[in-house]
């Protein structure tokens, strides 16, 4: 039997992420603690800051059978040499993260006999940054990067040696949902399954190469789509995108955000976009098309579309490629 490995997780807790906390537990192995991102001064007993720690204990109870790990909120002023000394005590062999948009220093790296590994959702060295999913998405390039690489932490973003990566197939972007899936089962694989290998000296990993790679990061005003852009393009803009960033057709040139395509009319007509009772129509490069528009109701339909409908990761077989590999 391999050896049992004790790690401390910093990531939300969610649908994407709890099955990888379910499979290293049953792996056998020990989660020391979850660093969860914490509210700002202030706001320990908001409403919003309720509704988040309900929900992380709904994700963990999803997955019973193991004892619900111990979560930190970390946030505002982020007192690191704090939280260091805490996880300094806990005596995990290492420190896995994912999602968490800020720099871990050094000095808690070096807490851990193995370092810190990081799961980054595309294929590095490509679309390095915070909003890899949703750039990929946008230029066109999910088929050719997207995917998730497993690579050790440096004192930089998304630069250490790359362990493994796992890419993603057409169908993997079909939705919000069917990319989500795919996230919670590459991450669970590559963490309970390959960064084991890493801890006990199996996978050496292999530098990331020279060049400029583009950063992936999403600017602030909304995402303009219309007679440029594809009828296929626009519905997958909005079905993955959309619920967070503002994907709009301009109507007497103001942007109206669309929510979830309803139907295809037919060919482009030539005619200015539309907006009634609720739907717009425009043309699109290839068809004139109808989406529902953005509001209340339609925001809770695209966040319910976005949740991965099967709890934990699939048992099936991935493609996982990795990187220096030792006999």
């Amino acid at each position: 039997m391999e050896k049992q490995l004790s790690a401390v997780f910093v990531t939300e807790v969610s649908s994407v992420t709890a099955p990888m906390l379910a499979r290293w537990a049953d792996r056998g192995h020990h989660i020391a603690a979850v660093v969860v991102p914490g509210p700002r001064a202030g706001k320990r007993f908001s409403f919003s800051v309720i509704r988040r720690r309900l929900r992380r204990r709904f994700a963990l109870r999803s997955h019973p059978g193991h004892a619900t790990p111990s979560l930190i909120e970390f946030g505002p002023p982020y007192d690191w040499d704090t939280l260091g000394t805490r996880l300094g005590a806990s005596g995990a062999d290492l420190l896995i993260c994912f999602g968490y948009g800020r720099l871990i220093p050094r000095t808690v790296l070096e807490l851990f006999p193995n370092g810190g590994l990081n799961l980054h959702p595309a294929l590095l060295p490509h679309y390095r940054g915070p909003h890899p999913i949703h750039r990929l998405v946008i230029d066109q390039m999910h088929e050719a990067h997207g995917g998730v690489t497993l690579h050790k932490m440096t004192s930089c973003f998304d630069e250490g040696d790359i362990l493994a990566q796992v890419g993603f197939t057409a169908e993997n972007w079909r939705s919000a949902a069917t990319v989500n899936r795919a996230l919670a089962d590459a991450i669970a694989v590559l963490a309970a399954d390959v960064a084991p290998e890493y801890c006990l000296g199996k996978l050496a990993g292999m530098p990331q190469p020279d060049g400029a790679y583009g950063w992936a990061q999403i600017e602030g005003g909304p995402l303009i789509v219309g007679a440029r852009s594809s009828s296929e393009h626009v519905a997958r803009l909005c079905r993955i995108v959309g619920s967070s960033v503002p994907v709009s057709a301009l109507i007497n040139g103001r942007p109206i955000r669309l929510a979830h395509p309803i139907r295809r009319l037919g060919p482009p007509t030539g005619e200015a976009a539309k907006r009634r009772w609720g739907l717009v129509a425009f043309d699109c490069a290839d068809a004139r098309v109808v989406y529902l528009a953005y509001n209340k109701l339609s925001r809770l339909l695209l966040r319910w579309q976005s949740k991965p409908r099967q709890g934990r990761p699939e048992r099936r077989s991935f493609d996982i490629r990795r990187f220096g590999a030792k006999d």
